[in-house]
């Protein structure tokens, strides 16, 4: 038989005992609206009337509940007004083991293990499995050139954000910079764009030669092409804060598997370095790390 059929209070001990005789089993009674929702009738009858807790002075009922529930189970609760069901209490040492669907527990501002639900970032449903929320995941989370791509099996849309001094662009010709590290085996970074914001200084770049992201670190810009180039007298001839870009991979890419697959990404140039700019340049990029088949 489900539900409660009996329901008394040990009078004469501090805390006051309820014992409680129920059918129903531990999911059910710690499940909210159990006590003076599902119960009401069986409560008015039990006690020809409500029910009625034991409070302290600071509103606290002081009430502690020794259930008998199916099936044999027996063991200490306390009743929660807020969910209008029972806890059970942990053993000594140990955590509740009732907890509402889907929360954790986490400590709380006095050191008690609290179950609460996740949010923020991410959320948990009651089977354990984590969501993490639409646009959560920022560049700002990520620390450049660390992402690891080891379980990565799909085409996968990215951006990175690379920060260029003038001195390295002034060296890139003999000394590439990576803007990728290698993503992992039998994966291949393709390129969509480069996006060049520049910040003028008091100096114009000059010489140089035709600049493009490549596959690995080969010095003069020898390296396999991994985007489209930009002319060395496009970016000569900024005078004031400007915007540039390198087109991505599509059309272009003539690479053997070997030299680009688990390939970090670098910048370089050909012909010659560049001299006497001044500028600093943010590199934005956006690619994708496919698994060909």
């Amino acid at each position: 038989m489900s539900g409660i059929s009996n329901m008394v209070r040990d009078y004469g001990v501090n805390p006051a005992i309820v014992r409680i005789y129920t059918g129903d089993d531990l999911t059910v009674i710690t499940t909210t609206g159990y006590f003076l929702g599902t119960q009401s009738a069986n409560l008015q009858a039990i006690n020809a009337g409500p029910w009625e807790w034991a409070y302290d002075a600071n509103g606290n009922i002081t009430d502690l509940c020794l259930i008998f529930y199916a099936t044999d189970q027996i063991g200490f609760f306390t009743y929660d007004v807020s969910t209008d069901a029972f806890v059970a209490l942990a053993d000594n040492g140990n955590l509740s083991n009732t907890l509402p669907s889907g929360d954790i527990f986490v400590g709380n501002a006095s050191n008690i293990a609290t179950g609460v639900a996740m949010s923020g970032d991410a959320t948990i449903s009651n089977a354990g499995a984590l969501t993490i929320a639409a646009g959560a995941v920022t560049g700002t989370k990520i620390a450049s050139h660390t992402v690891d791509y080891a379980n990565i099996a799909l085409d996968v849309a990215a951006t990175a954000t690379v920060a260029l001094t003038a001195a390295q662009v002034n060296g890139m010709y003999a000394t590439p910079v990576q803007l990728l590290a290698a993503p992992g085996s039998g994966k291949l970074i393709l390129i969509d764009s480069i996006l060049w914001d520049i910040a003028y200084g008091t100096t114009q770049y000059a010489a140089g030669g035709a600049i493009a992201a490549q596959y690995g670190n080969s010095v003069h810009g020898a390296g396999p092409a991994a985007s489209g180039t930009l002319a060395a007298a496009t970016l000569n001839a900024v005078a004031a804060s400007s915007f540039l870009s390198n087109a991505g991979s599509a059309g272009l890419l003539d690479v053997a598997s070997s030299a680009a697959l688990n390939t970090a990404v670098y910048l370089s140039n050909a012909s010659a370095a560049f001299t006497t700019g001044d500028s600093t340049v943010n590199l934005y990029i956006k690619y994708r790390v496919v698994t060909p088949a």
